[in-house]
């Protein structure tokens, strides 16, 4: 059994088959996703797990080649877009 970094079965199974230009996107509640795509939809309750701490186990847990954010994360969240782009470095 896993005892350290991502626990989640779905999560963890994803990224072990992801290899070089596979994207995956981290989002919170309301982000359009097509019916064809899979999701793993974490939600317990309304802002948990924050989007950070998401993004923080994902991060320990694969080697990012680029990470693209969206334009309007400056203007809608602008005190989060910075907290990102650290994480990233």
């Amino acid at each position: 059994m896993k005892k350290i970094g991502i626990l989640n079965s779905e999560i963890t199974s994803v990224l072990g088959r992801l290899g070089h230009t596979d994207c995956i996107v981290i989002a919170d509640c309301g982000l359009p996703i097509p019916d064809s795509v899979k999701r793993i939809d974490l939600a317990l309750m309304p802002g948990l797990p924050s989007f950070m701490v998401t993004l923080g186990a994902v991060l320990a847990d694969m080697e990012v080649e680029k990470a693209v954010i969206a334009v309007e994360m400056t203007t809608h969240n602008a005190a989060l877009h910075p907290k990102i782009l650290k994480q990233l470095v």
